[in-house]
């Protein structure tokens, strides 16, 4: 049994893919779906006849970059090639955060590949997932969305998407073979992905003077941030350690000292 066998994918939804004007291929989907695999797989597939990009939105189980980030790479590639620093682990905690990351990172990942393949997080259901997925569908450009629904719990999502020429709906099936995993699995997940980040990690003390602070929240000690570089990339995460405004300085831990 073939990927799109899987998901109950036909001829029409490969040829829907592989089309020269579908460049974002958006898949969306509950949680415990197989979104990630599907995802996946098709830029693999894809990447054998254009240059295909992968891209993760899935803050809290991000498999390309980090926790609290989105993240893109080429298909293939190991490490990723940029990031976009949402500072949480949840949409929830702010939309509009979260379609402004997907845009910057989807473009990002569109300069260098043809085609480009957007994984998403498990909010999906009901107005704050049409909400969320409306907007971001918008803010990407997407050519193609993928739905994969047990049911119809998608359908309000998708079915506005029939009425016009873009982007393309598809429907898919959760493949039998996914199995749910609990709210400790994911959270234990994400611990193992910061312990191995910041593993080795040194410590840095900024001057205010030197340095530009962005959506800062108090008290900022113990709280995870992004280390942006003059070009407003962010390219390395960040513990805040100390924070002396008397001295006009910030300490943070971070595995990238230069």
């Amino acid at each position: 049994m073939t990927l799109l066998d899987e998901y109950g994918l036909n001829a029409a939804a490969l040829d829907a893919v592989r089309a020269e004007d579908a460049r974002r291929i958006y898949v969306l989907g509950d949680v415990d779906t197989g979104k990630s695999m599907l995802a996946a797989g098709l830029a693999e597939r894809l990447s054998g006849d254009a240059r295909t990009a992968e891209v993760d939105l899935d803050a809290g189980q991000a498999r390309i970059a980090l926790p609290t980030t989105f993240g893109w790479r080429m298909a293939g590639a190991e490490e990723h090639a940029g990031m976009y620093f949402t500072g949480d682990t949840s949409p929830a905690g702010g939309f509009d955060r979260s379609v402004a990351g997907a845009a910057v990172v989807v473009g990002e990942a569109s300069r260098h590949a043809d085609k480009v393949v957007i994984d998403t997080c498990g909010l999906a259901k009901g107005a704050a997932g049409r909400r969320l997925h409306h907007a971001t569908i918008d803010a990407v450009g997407a050519d193609v969305v993928i739905g994969i629904q047990r049911g119809d719990e998608l359908e309000s999502l998708l079915r506005p998407f029939d009425h016009g020429r873009r982007p393309r709906p598809v429907r898919a099936r959760v493949p039998d073979a996914v199995r749910p995993r609990s709210p400790s699995v994911r959270r234990s997940y994400r611990a193992r992905r910061f312990r191995a980040y910041f593993e080795g990690a040194e410590e840095m003390r900024l001057p205010f003077a030197e340095v530009g602070l962005m959506r800062f929240r108090r008290p900022p000690v113990g709280r995870i941030a992004s280390l942006r570089d003059r070009c407003g990339r962010d390219v390395a995460l960040a513990i805040v350690r100390a924070y002396d405004s008397p001295r006009g300085t910030i300490t943070v831990l971070t595995p990238r000292p230069d």
